[in-house]
């Protein structure tokens, strides 16, 4: 009886109690771990969202502080690295970057939040610009690919037409602007008196260099509003080709263009400069396209260049016009045959002669229409020309040779190219011909000096120093041993 007891008594001894705390002990563990490790995934996880949207958010910040009146006034992004100061320097992007950077990481910064914890627990975050690229590198190729990209969506097929076959017509014609002045130089030389000649000889010769040299575009200048010139300068030891200039770190070229893209510069520069015809307000030069063509740094200069150009390239048009119009060529042999035996110069010399001192007269006509802001044929019919025959035998009496040979080029249904041509035509023209480096740079030079007269805290605006792509190393780093680091290229373009 008493062992029965004994036994019952050592059952209720038995208790389950530690058992379950022994069991829910292992369970909490695993789940304590499970759960720190989803957080620490978690944890992770919530980093890399946040580093990659924070070097998205640090590169779009930066790119965001473009230039405004660079957008505004000419069409085209650049980050200005000085930041409207006199500190142009390339680590201000630096800088800018890695604020902006740190920022997304400790937006507590500057705050009273009160029980705020850094559930990331960020202890450094770092930024490094490996690359970057100036609108000044390679001779200005990113600013002129900003521009061509901007300008092919204006430019219409017609217009690039257009501009396609006046540039085939003036090569087709060999127009040149130097072409003219050697052949006066060479009808000089046929008209030099030697010891040999006559008193009668002599005259005729020194009279025929007389107006073969005559300056022509002097009289033309003269003719001019003296009182709506312009007189406006600037510092051309300034100006992007004559000084030294800041360089981006890096090959970050990607440049791929076409023929057209040269057409697509030339109307920027007549869309957004003045020249001597379509002036602008705002501008240090008014003769801002004639700049561009000839790099003076005076107006008065670069409308001098204009002009001798301009009569030129007319005179030269005007003389292959006469040699067209067979009836003016008809008109002006039997002076020559006449001329022949008192000076001993061959006929056909001193036919072509003439006939390039007659250009020259109407070459005077023209350019005085087109500083007008009218338009003339290209290549001249034989109605189409201005000055008589009988003015101009009045004029001289006789003269010499040139290459007088006209090459073919498309003609309409009389043989003659059915083409007008203004001021802006021609400006157009000697833009073409303008090497690249020299039509960019100087495309440069008059927004950075319309840019400093502004009075918009852009007076100490360089090309030199604007940026428009950057490559940077982004690096963060937490106490819970996170790390990321990643390389990001970005561009406007």
């Amino acid at each position: 009886m008493f062992l029965k007891q004994l036994q019952i008594k050592l059952k209720k001894s038995h208790s389950t109690d530690g058992e379950i705390s022994i069991y829910l002990s292992l369970v909490f563990t695993l789940i304590i771990s499970l759960l720190l490790t989803v957080i620490s995934a978690a944890r992770g996880a919530a980093l890399q969202v946040l580093y990659e949207c924070a070097v998205e958010s640090a590169l779009l910040s930066v790119f965001g502080e473009y230039n405004q009146e660079l957008l505004d006034r000419y069409d085209v992004f650049f980050i200005d690295l000085s930041y409207l100061s006199n500190s142009p320097d390339p680590q201000n992007l630096e800088i800018k970057l890695n604020e902006y950077f740190e920022d997304n990481f400790h937006p507590e910064n500057g705050t009273s939040l009160l029980f705020y914890s850094d559930f990331l627990d960020v202890t450094n975050t770092y930024v490094s610009l490996t690359e970057y690229e100036l609108a000044t590198d390679s001779y200005g190729e990113p600013f002129k690919k900003q521009v061509v990209e901007y300008m092919s969506n204006l430019v219409g097929v017609n217009d690039v037409k257009d501009m396609t076959n006046l540039i085939s017509v003036w090569d087709s014609y060999s127009l040149d602007t130097e072409k003219f002045p050697e052949m006066q130089e060479k009808a000089v030389e046929s008209f030099t008196s030697s010891d040999e000649d006559n008193w009668e000889q002599t005259v005729i010769k020194d009279k025929f260099r007389t107006f073969i040299m005559y300056d022509e575009h002097a009289l033309i200048l003269m003719g001019m509003d003296f009182f709506k010139l312009s007189f406006e300068t600037i510092s051309v030891s300034d100006t992007l080709l004559h000084r030294d200039k800041e360089k981006g770190i890096g090959d970050m070229r990607e440049y791929d263009f076409d023929p057209t893209e040269n057409i697509f510069f030339i109307e920027y520069i007549m869309s957004k400069m003045g020249n001597y015809l379509d002036q602008r307000e705002d501008t240090k030069l008014k003769y801002e396209a004639e700049y561009i063509v000839f790099g003076q740094g005076a107006d008065i200069m670069n409308m001098e260049c204009m002009v001798q150009n301009l009569f030129n390239v007319r005179a030269l048009e005007d003389y292959i016009s006469l040699n067209l119009a067979t009836d003016k060529v008809d008109a002006v042999r039997p002076i020559g045959e006449v001329l022949e035996p008192v000076t001993e110069i061959p006929e056909p010399v001193i036919t072509q002669t003439i006939l390039l001192i007659w250009a020259m007269a109407e070459a005077v006509t023209d350019v005085r229409e087109l500083i007008k802001g009218e338009r003339v044929p290209l290549i001249k019919t034989s109605e189409q020309i201005n000055v008589s025959i009988e003015g101009l035998i009045n004029l001289i009496g006789e003269e010499v040779e040139l290459d007088g040979e006209v090459t073919e080029a498309p003609v309409s249904e009389n043989g003659i190219p059915n083409i007008t041509v203004g001021y802006s035509d021609y400006l157009r023209v000697f833009l073409y011909a303008l090497p690249s480096v020299f039509k960019v740079y100087r495309t440069m030079d008059m927004i950075e000096q319309d840019l400093r007269i502004s009075g918009k805290g852009n007076e100490f605006f360089r090309f030199d120093v604007c940026a428009d792509k950057v490559k940077a190393v982004f690096s963060v780093e937490t106490g819970f041993d996170y790390r990321f680091v990643s390389e990001k290229k970005y561009s406007y373009f």
